[in-house]
């Protein structure tokens, strides 16, 4: 058993500094130095958008703002995350000043708790915007929406998906182009294809792909028997320009 002199509980009104590297999920080092480099770079195509020559060149413009645009989140979640972090350090002085006064204490550790909390929501949100990309995430896409099993209501429930899929692609300020389609006989679609254009496009739909079933009574249904119907989404990236040479002749595709 442990002798009496071998805990000395704290006083009352002390408090361990619980900086950013002792909160669960901290930021070690090595993470902030690399979200160190990843501002400066951004810090410096951010300069570069004002350099002339920049602004003149329109290929060498839109490649530094699309370089720009791919750091942008994580430096913006490291800024707050560095703000807060002075935030804390400013709460827990205010707790040590308090000394008897129980109100004072008790409002700066409500504040350090509010601050820790909002940090290791920013934590989580750094480390997955630093995990390594899909390189198709920044392409537009072909979005194909094909009614599978349930007859009429497949169809139906194939362009109720369209709806939201296009009440989506509205709000993300995306352009939307219908390449194919071929109509329900009872409202709907059997099969439809659209063209999607806009920023970080397949990066967001791709989760969307395979089979979507819905269980329901139908419009079509007159006995109020519930049916289950699905529908198949399929989400292609756009491919890059090639030139294809046969014989004498060469082709763009």
């Amino acid at each position: 058993a442990l002798g009496a002199a071998a805990f000395t509980p704290a006083p009352q009104n002390a408090i361990t500094r619980q900086t950013s590297t002792s909160l669960p999920m901290a930021l070690d080092d090595a993470m902030k130095s690399r979200l160190d480099g990843i501002r400066r770079s951004f810090q410096a195509l951010t300069e570069r958008l004002g350099d002339p020559d920049v602004i003149a060149d329109s290929n060498l413009l839109r490649k530094v703002m699309k370089d720009r645009s791919q750091s942008e989140e994580v430096v913006m979640a490291y800024d707050e995350y560095s703000q807060l972090d002075v935030e804390l350090e400013g709460a827990e002085e205010l707790f040590q000043d308090a000394g008897d006064d129980a109100e004072m204490r008790e409002m700066a550790r409500a504040e350090m708790k509010e601050i820790e909390a909002r940090m290791e929501v920013l934590e989580t949100e750094i480390k997955l915007l630093l995990l390594p990309k899909d390189p198709n995430d920044e392409r537009n896409c072909m979005l194909e929406i094909r009614a599978g099993t349930g007859g009429s209501e497949a169809n139906i429930f194939a362009g109720d998906l369209l709806d939201v899929y296009r009440k989506f692609m509205t709000n993300e300020g995306w352009q939307v182009s219908m390449m194919d389609s071929s109509p329900g006989d009872d409202g709907g679609y059997k099969n439809v294809v659209l063209e999607v254009r806009g920023d970080k496009v397949y990066s967001k739909l791709k989760w969307e792909a395979g089979v979507h079933r819905v269980q329901r009574v139908p419009a079509t249904e007159t006995q109020g028997r519930v049916h289950t119907s699905t529908a198949t989404v399929a989400i292609m990236p756009e491919v890059d320009e090639v030139d294809v040479k046969i014989g004498r002749f060469r082709f763009g595709l």
